[in-house]
């Protein structure tokens, strides 16, 4: 009998400490590591005054459904070109560029690196935590893309592996560029085996998928499409738009949005049918270039008001701000971006506004 109870006694001790110390771990304070506490920072966002608009701007929600988170400090570090969390820039300031802007939403593409991926997974974690209203965290996972052995995308089980660290965190996977690489990594078509390995375990985890497309992959993707229905798939990129008699040509976008309707286009190619994110673009060259409204929207309006129209439940607006380039992130050039992107919606058909500029996106979170 005695040692009936002193056993008894021993497992009521055994749950007590237990009880005390998932207590501990929930309700104290957990020590981040300096990495990534330096790489979030601290939200102290001056309060601003947006700009009052008129009738020539779209004056409702945005959700910007592309956006790259910048990489942590082990990435290389090059004369403050390239935005570096916890150097130059926080996720806190990314929230509060957001805010300011008035984007409600944003698409936001978080890198894992192998071999590095905890520490990615943990700030990805600890910044939906903070942040689980503003962001919308896509898994953006690549192997080594910049060398020639590459891949833009780490294989499905390594993929599993990182969705099970956190299970539910992410809501995407992407954006996965198939192009090829300059010197690195070699185009990967939509039906290759790798991703044809990668949608279920996408399937499984209820995520929607995001591509850059190469050259020559409007018939693979089509064939996934079809294969996939109960997956959603966006892309953006002007590799299927060709530029013909100094106009961009959308039939290949539009051919592709007509047969599926697990297929959804986002435009971050606005700026007058010019790319201005570069690199050797200087933000002030950027914030002037943007100040001729007009002239740029008449090229823009030319090119997507009539596409976007026959798609209303297809397009989305989008910035595609740089893992690469420090002031695409700037509070200044967010303005400039979300203005502009606000007198271009505007001039689409009132019935099409709120859909491209937000609702199509909100529809993919459901």
């Amino acid at each position: 009998m005695k040692s009936q109870k002193g056993f008894a006694h021993t497992v009521l001790l055994i749950l007590l400490v237990a009880a005390v110390g998932v207590a501990v771990y929930i309700f104290l304070p957990r020590k981040l590591p300096q990495n990534t506490k330096s790489a979030i920072g601290s939200y102290d966002c001056p309060q601003v005054t947006g700009p009052t608009f008129d009738d020539s701007y779209y004056k409702g929600p945005l959700i910007d459904t592309h956006y790259h988170i910048p990489n942590l400090p082990e990435t290389p570090f090059f004369n403050d070109i390239q935005p570096i969390l916890g150097k130059n820039m926080t996720i806190s300031d990314i929230i509060c560029t957001l805010n300011q802007e008035g984007t409600k939403k944003a698409f936001a593409f978080f890198p894992v690196f192998p071999g590095m991926d905890k520490e990615y997974l943990d700030l990805a974690k600890e910044t939906m935590e903070l942040y689980p209203d503003t962001l919308v965290p896509f898994i953006m996972p690549p192997e080594s893309d910049n060398d020639p052995g590459g891949f833009p995308t780490v294989d499905a089980e390594y993929l599993e592996k990182m969705l099970t660290t956190y299970p539910g965190l992410f809501k995407g996977f992407g954006e996965i560029g198939l192009y090829e690489r300059k010197g690195g990594a070699k185009a990967l078509p939509p039906d290759s085996q790798r991703l044809l390995a990668i949608y279920p375990v996408v399937r499984k985890h209820s995520l929607v998928v995001y591509f850059h497309l190469g050259e020559g992959q409007q018939e693979s993707f089509e064939k996934i499409l079809d294969q996939n229905p109960d997956i959603n798939f966006i892309w953006h990129g002007d590799q299927l738009i060709p530029y013909e008699d100094g106009i961009q040509n959308l039939k290949h976008i539009e051919e592709i949005l007509e047969r599926h309707s697990n297929a959804f286009y986002t435009v971050d190619e606005l700026y007058g049918d010019q790319w201005m994110i570069r690199p050797e673009v200087k933000k002030d060259e950027f914030l002037k270039y943007l100040q001729n409204y007009e002239e740029l929207l008449e090229k823009d309006v030319a090119t997507w008001k009539a596409a976007i129209e026959r798609h209303p439940d297809q397009f989305m607006w989008g910035t595609d701000r740089s893992p690469q380039i420090l002031w695409s992130h700037d509070p200044e050039v967010g303005q400039a971006l979300s203005n502009y992107g606000r007198f271009f919606i505007s001039r689409l058909n009132p019935t099409v506004q709120e859909k491209f500029a937000w609702k199509n996106a909100e529809r993919l979170l459901k």
